[in-house]
């Protein structure tokens, strides 16, 4: 019985050692990617630039990457059978315009930062104007750390009922800019469905709304970024003619998105 409890307390220790090595190495790898991500704010703010948001999608994208470079001790953008940048950020929740990557190895967090700034691509990854979030990992190898920086333009994530009132939104504020009163808004399920089976198919086309009783004009287009809804109304005559209008929407990746956009079709009455 003492041989087996002495046994006990050894396999005990060495269980509480391995833990406490791993606890330590997590630690150590956390504040790497602390000091990264200040360091990548601090130089953006010394070029003018603004800060970007930690954004914990693209943390998990990097993490990803980072652990899969440790475990080969090597570095790549994309191994062999493993996914590319965008397509790993789009396998988040995370919905983006734009994404970028930084990868590098070292001994130390501020030697890789150093070492990134000094590389033109690198840099201009850092210090590029249109990414807004950012998410950085850092995994110990067998040569140091590997780390990991995944750059995004971060866009708000509306649910469809947002998506299309950003859209009445913006077919009226045209109508504010031209002196006319708001347009009637009518609701028609049908047409978020049509948008779905728009993105189902990969396709943009709002012809065969024309066939729909009532309907005068149609238009139908594709845009990530709600905030640029405005700029597919700006020149379309029927913003002015029509007496009402319907919006259907559906956030959807493709093909040609895989990102994922917003799937947009209007009716005009």
């Amino acid at each position: 019985m003492c041989f087996l409890r002495t046994r006990w307390i050894v396999a005990g220790l060495v269980a509480l050692a391995l833990a406490g090595a791993a606890w330590a190495q997590a630690s150590e790898s956390a504040a790497a990617e602390q000091e990264l991500f200040r360091t990548i704010n601090r130089d953006r703010t010394a070029a003018g630039l603004p800060e970007l948001q930690w954004n914990e999608w693209l943390a998990q994208a990097a993490r990803q990457h980072a652990e899969e470079m440790a475990s080969r001790d090597r570095l790549s953008h994309q191994f062999p059978g493993e996914a590319g940048l965008r397509d790993r950020i789009a396998a988040t929740a995370l919905r983006f315009s734009a994404s970028g990557e930084n990868v590098a190895s070292g001994p130390t967090a501020s030697g890789i930062s150093e070492e990134w700034m000094h590389s033109p691509g690198h840099r201009a990854n850092i210090l590029d104007p249109k990414y807004n979030a950012v998410g950085v990992a850092v995994a110990r190898g067998v040569a140091g750390f590997y780390a990991v920086t995944d750059f995004a333009h971060a866009l708000p994530a509306l649910s469809v009922n947002e998506a299309e009132d950003a859209v009445a939104t913006a077919i009226n504020q045209v109508r504010v800019r031209k002196k006319l009163p708001p347009l009637e808004r009518r609701q028609d399920p049908e047409l978020r469905r049509y948008a779905c089976e728009m993105a189902r198919k990969d396709s943009v086309n709002a012809k065969s709304l024309l066939e729909w009783f009532g309907v005068s004009a149609s238009l139908a287009f594709t845009d990530p970024d709600p905030a640029n809804f405005g700029s597919h109304f700006r020149n379309l005559a029927n913003i002015a003619t029509s007496r009402a209008f319907a919006v259907g929407a559906c956030f959807a990746r493709s093909a040609t998105y895989p990102e994922g956009t917003n799937w947009v079709v209007v009716a005009f009455y």
